[in-house]
């Protein structure tokens, strides 16, 4: 039996359980308005994800057996998918509405699955990164004929205000066939769905408190993770908190606080009469609030660096508030953010790297866990090892480049400072051997 070694308590396999618990509480909380099509939805993503990741980890010889993050993946295909989009009740045929409620309420999510696990966690995987976030970009390219029916200016003309406008509480223009923004926001997604009229004298008079109380403790219509804004924060708050040292959270901060900022800046911009009404809709409509905190921050396809981390927030929040303003109301314009910022995470990595020294500084480490045998996976990005060593080098970026046999690499990085503490390795979730793989590298400049 193997010597017992001390290791930070928590494991990726951990890491993906807490997330599954808080993705399926998510869930759960979602059947109150949508009944138990949620339940089925989920039972056939994550059945699929464990089955096709055994499958390949049988077929394909370089992939690993990875369950607890394949059924994360299931439940994040689930919580980020629409049960159709909001309507005034004024066109019952709705494109959208019919494909993602009729035939295709259990296919698509099945679709976005299959193409999620085979192209994006698995194809991109073998290649040494995941470039974009699967759940999101399979969504994007399953329903992409969808996407084009979602911003066809003819389908929203009837059914929301123009964004990039004046937007008012509970009046409407003379005449006007666009309800007033608070009474569209309550139309759509709350509970009473008053046939569309169009001199709006069934609708009954909006206030600020019946407007907040749509978007933030539940929405009848739209992403089944974004049900109740509420439940994705208090779920997503202790989630981070009890994962702090390994979950990106600072795009979460950045990206909430650039939307809110961005959205008070068009509120002046466009005279809104309420400034309140645009930040709140921006910040808690279709998949903006889950999206910030279970899609934004997945490791593998976001930026190492801290730096780089609340610049990719920055991002985020501009790119999706520009989107669903100027793109016809498209509600899952921040899905399509993420996508963009993703192929730029690379480039942020190199932003905020810490200075390597030959000073040593001691970090403060998690509570220890005495192992014997650990299970070993591929690098998830969460970066914890550059937080911990004592010389502020960045212990997987000298592995990687060591894997390569490039020098000129290693040495840029410094790895000949590395004193061999070792708390690069007893941190790492995936429990890689990054001790030695810098220590080697050490030797490797050494030689030459």
């Amino acid at each position: 039996m193997s010597k017992p070694r001390d290791y930070s308590w928590i494991t990726k396999d951990k890491l993906m359980l807490y997330t599954f618990i808080a993705l399926a509480v998510l869930t759960g909380i979602s059947t109150i308005s949508f009944g138990i099509d949620p339940v089925i939805i989920a039972v056939i993503a994550v059945g699929l994800a464990v089955l096709m990741d055994f499958g390949l980890s049988k077929i394909v010889s370089d992939s690993k057996l990875n369950i607890g993050s394949a059924a994360v993946f299931g439940l994040i295909v689930t919580d980020s998918y629409t049960l159709g989009l909001p309507t005034l009740g004024a066109a019952a045929t709705y494109p959208l509405n019919v494909t993602m409620q009729g035939n295709g309420l259990y296919l698509y999510p099945a679709l976005i699955t299959i193409v999620g696990m085979i192209l994006f966690k698995k194809a991109l995987n073998a290649k040494g990164r995941k470039y974009v976030n699967p759940a999101a970009t399979a969504k994007l390219i399953v329903l992409v004929f969808l996407v084009a029916v979602a911003l066809t200016p003819t389908e929203h003309t009837i059914m929301f205000p123009n964004l990039a406008s004046s937007l008012t509480l509970d009046k409407a223009p003379a005449g006007s066939m666009i309800p007033p923004f608070g009474l569209a926001i309550q139309q759509c997604f709350g509970k009473d769905f008053t046939a569309f009229n169009p001199d709006f004298t069934t609708f009954k008079t909006s206030s600020d408190a019946d407007v907040l109380q749509t978007l933030v403790i539940q929405k009848y219509h739209g992403w089944i993770g974004g049900v109740s804004s509420i439940a994705v924060l208090a779920v997503g708050i202790a989630l981070f908190a009890i994962l702090r040292r390994y979950v990106k959270w600072r795009i979460t901060l950045a990206y909430l606080v650039t939307v809110a900022i961005v959205a008070v800046i068009m509120a002046v911009g466009y005279g809104d009469t309420d400034m309140l009404l645009r930040p709140a809709f921006q910040l808690f409509i279709g998949s903006s609030i889950f999206l910030a905190f279970f899609m934004a921050t997945d490791p593998a396809s976001t930026p190492l660096t801290y730096i780089g981390q609340s610049i990719f927030g920055v991002g985020l929040g501009v790119l999706s508030v520009l989107i669903v303003t100027y793109m016809n109301g498209f509600f899952g314009g921040s899905i399509l953010a993420l996508v963009i910022m993703n192929l730029v995470s690379p480039f942020l990595d190199r932003a905020g790297r810490l200075k390597p020294t030959t000073e040593s500084h001691e970090p403060k480490l998690p509570k220890p866990m005495q192992q014997t045998s650990v299970n070993t996976y591929d690098c998830m990005r969460c970066g914890a090892c550059m937080r911990v060593c004592c010389h502020r080098l960045s212990p997987i970026l000298i592995k990687q480049a060591f894997d390569k046999t490039d020098v000129e690499t290693l040495s840029k990085l410094n790895a000949d400072y590395c004193t061999g503490c070792g708390h690069c390795s007893y941190v790492c979730p995936s429990r890689i051997d990054l001790k030695g793989a810098v220590l080697r590298s050490k030797a490797m400049l050494r030689q030459e």
